[in-house]
């Protein structure tokens, strides 16, 4: 069963004023017509701002007071899940006043007016946010708990702050939990920071990219469980000159680390065409030769993958070797997404004997039929041997005769006359 909708106790008091509307008697009459649609408007504005919380149930109008209108209510929570502070309550409402309230209705609220159990826009404790992301070959540091290698995250946490005070004042920023990824470093950390309204958290992920100088993966890049709006290319390809051992597949090993380094290097120095790209993470090293495996991270709107794979295969220069560096590639492997070029066509090689003897034997059937011609027709081969019959008719005799032209032919017989 359902859990019972229940007063949170540090919750329980909710109040504000309403401006643009003028207190009268009738709204003193909760069955009126005023009090009631007036009533409907503002539960239907409280549920509205307050719908964002998982566990809000629904806002209670207690009455109208004098002053304007000041609305005294209550606000229910699930009790089996935590509920939002005091102070977060005042946001929300104050950010849905500010950024999300229509003027639909004839009043407004005065955020001003806001009081929680005694808190208001004057004492509001610091908003809390979730930040999270993994820091790219720094995953020995956990197993030290932080505390060796301190240099490292003194940095992080520094641009962590950096970042944030460009849009707010920060109280405090802390690192919660630590741990190795597969080498990196997976970070949960707390930032809290002084606010009237909900920190804009589109605006927190943009200033946070800068975290990339810091080797942070953009895409594990997370505020209070928001992203940023990224393009991934998966990416491969294969290195030839490079031999393949064990700590080149280790992925804690230092010869890993600085080649995933290295070759991320060279890939955002090849791809540096492009204004929306933001980072080259080598994810795996494969062995059969040296087999790459990684993502290209463009910000919206990014190129396509297609054009992404012909400009790195143009990078590849003399001798194979990608954009000036020393790594020598099979252009041939590059995949960008689903993209691949096509490699040439390859036909089988033939040994030059066998080349030799191909060519002969055509001759030999061209020379057969040129020679049988000249044999039947050019006197090189016998022609004063050959007799030739030739018809003629006699018209006159109605009869047809035939001579026999042999110019080498003689008789021996002296024919009678």
């Amino acid at each position: 069963m359902p859990a019972s909708p229940t007063v949170v106790p540090t919750q329980n008091n909710f109040t504000f004023r309403l401006i643009r509307i003028a207190y009268t008697e009738l709204l003193k009459n909760k069955s009126s017509d005023d009090y009631k649609k007036l009533e409907k408007e503002v539960k239907l504005t409280l549920n509205k701002m307050l719908s964002s919380y998982e566990n809000f149930l629904k806002a209670n109008i207690l009455q109208f007071l004098n002053g304007s209108i000041i609305v005294e209510s209550e606000v229910l929570f699930q009790k089996d899940r935590p509920a939002p502070t005091n102070s977060d309550l005042i946001r929300t409402v104050v950010t849905g006043v500010e950024r999300k309230m229509d003027t639909f209705f004839y009043w407004r609220v005065d955020v001003k007016s806001v009081r929680s159990n005694g808190f208001s826009l004057e004492n509001l404790e610091p908003e809390k946010l979730s930040v999270s992301f993994s820091a790219l070959r720094l995953g020995s540091i956990a197993a030290f708990g932080g505390v060796v290698s301190q240099g490292p995250l003194d940095q992080l946490n520094n641009m962590v702050i950096q970042s944030l005070g460009a849009l707010y004042k920060v109280k405090n920023f802390s690192f919660v939990r630590l741990r190795d990824m597969k080498g990196d470093l997976e970070i949960h950390g707390e930032a809290y920071i002084d606010t009237h309204a909900h920190a804009d958290i589109r605006q927190v992920l943009q200033v946070l990219k800068g975290l990339v100088n810091y080797s942070v993966d953009l895409t594990t890049l997370s505020v209070d469980d928001s992203r940023l709006s990224l393009q991934v290319f998966p990416i491969s390809f294969l290195i030839i000159n490079r031999i393949v051992d064990g700590k080149l597949l280790d992925h804690s090993s230092v010869e890993h680390q600085n080649l995933t380094r290295d070759l991320a290097d060279v890939l955002m120095h090849a791809l540096k065409k492009y204004q929306g790209l933001l980072q080259v993470v080598i994810r795996d090293l494969l062995s059969g030769s040296l087999i790459c495996h990684g993502d290209v991270v463009f910000q919206q709107p990014a190129p396509a993958s297609a054009d992404v794979l012909q400009t790195l295969v143009l990078s590849v220069g003399p001798h194979d070797m990608l954009a000036g560096s020393g790594f020598q590639v099979d252009p041939y492997s590059f995949t960008v997404a689903d993209d691949q070029l096509e490699p040439p066509s390859v036909y089988p090689s033939f040994p030059g004997y066998a080349v030799a003897i191909t060519v002969m034997c055509g001759l030999v059937v061209i020379a057969i039929p040129i020679v049988a011609l000249l044999y039947l027709n050019s006197g090189l081969f016998g022609w004063h041997d050959k007799a030739i019959i030739q018809g003629r008719r006699d018209h006159e005799a109605g009869t047809q005769t035939f001579e026999l032209d042999n110019q080498g032919f003689s008789s021996t017989i002296e024919e009678a006359s």
